[in-house]
């Protein structure tokens, strides 16, 4: 069965090993024969919480060469901004007509926004879901491969997608979440994020940084004090090992670090060894491609064109068709 996938990442910064691991390798996975695959940069979502203009403009192209470096093909998938594409915010203006304002209040996303900063609650922050759901429902989407805390906003643009069938005819594609969904640890044991700098890691930070990073910070086994002490991976190790899952070839499978571990026949100083070795084995190549591109800015620049006008019409048709269902006539 083929898919119309899409998915984006807010502009606020470089990619970071979560986003790496829990994302852009898994849109790289869905290039495949007959799959439609959209992947943008949100940096109109991006405008609710950074406010210097420069850095959002730098931020999306240094992001694409991220997207690119990663192995995402232009020739497979439609890399674009989000701000390209005009329709999606007169599409976010409609769709928000439908939209009830005490469900956007309830959204998981905007609740910890509010109470992180409560001072600066925006109408943009609001109603994202809304301009989230534009984004999915544009190009009439199938497969949404995007993070657990943006399944809420997933649920909202399917319940939009539902009510605006119900009312004025069929006309949107009920998008599907991606069912595999990875959390990637940080630092300190929480999710990977972008506004943590000291527990995320950053994709184009050197090895020999990374590996650093890890040997002070990456949190094991703390009732292991002494290596002949058997440890519990699984259950005590907030950082280290619950990476080593999801990256070491084969760990997931045959648990052959976690077994030595409970054994005492490693040290968590090795286990953090091995864990760099794969950390190296996947951005050492990454690294390389991206110092490649970022020789070639005025190419990036010109697939975000190319991306824009590709995927331009797809939406741009889909508005034009509510756009006519709801009654609204462009007299000009």
């Amino acid at each position: 069965m083929t898919e119309t996938v899409l998915s984006g990442i807010r502009a606020t910064g470089r990619l970071h090993f979560g986003n790496f691991i829990g994302a852009v390798e898994k849109f790289v996975r869905f290039q495949l024969p007959g799959n439609t695959c959209l992947y943008f940069v949100a940096d109109q979502h991006t405008l609710t919480t950074l406010k210097d203009p420069a850095e959002l403009r730098g931020n999306v192209v240094e992001m694409v060469m991220d997207y690119l470096a990663a192995g995402l093909d232009p020739e497979q998938s439609t890399i674009y901004a989000q701000s390209s594409i005009p329709e999606i915010a007169e599409l976010s203006l409609m769709l928000s007509m439908l939209q009830p304002l005490g469900d956007l209040e309830t959204i998981p996303t905007y609740k910890d926004m509010v109470r992180a900063n409560p001072n600066n609650v925006s109408l943009g922050l609001i109603t994202y879901p809304v301009l989230m759901a534009a984004d999915i429902l544009g190009p009439k989407a199938t497969l949404v491969p995007v993070g657990t805390d943006q399944k809420a906003n997933v649920e909202l643009a399917r319940e939009l997608a539902r009510r605006f069938n119900n009312r004025f005819g069929a006309t949107f594609i009920m998008p599907e979440l991606m069912e595999e969904m990875v959390r990637v640890p940080g630092l300190d044991g929480a999710k990977m994020g972008k506004s943590d700098s000291d527990n995320a890691i950053d994709i184009n930070e050197p090895i020999e940084q990374i590996a650093d990073r890890y040997k002070r910070k990456g949190i094991t086994d703390p009732k292991r004090t002494k290596r002949e002490m058997p440890g519990e991976p699984f259950h005590e190790c907030r950082s280290v090992y619950p990476l080593h899952e999801l990256i070491t070839p084969g760990e997931k499978d045959t648990g052959i670090i976690a077994k030595a571990c409970m054994k005492a026949e490693i040290g968590c100083g090795e286990c953090k060894e091995r864990l760099i070795e794969s950390i190296a084995d996947i951005l050492g190549p990454f690294q390389e491609r991206r110092r490649e591109l970022a020789e070639r800015i005025d190419e990036v620049r010109e697939i975000l064109v190319e991306g824009g006008k590709r995927v331009r019409p797809l939406i741009a048709e889909t508005t034009s068709e509510v756009r006519e269902k709801m009654g609204v006539v462009l007299y000009a």
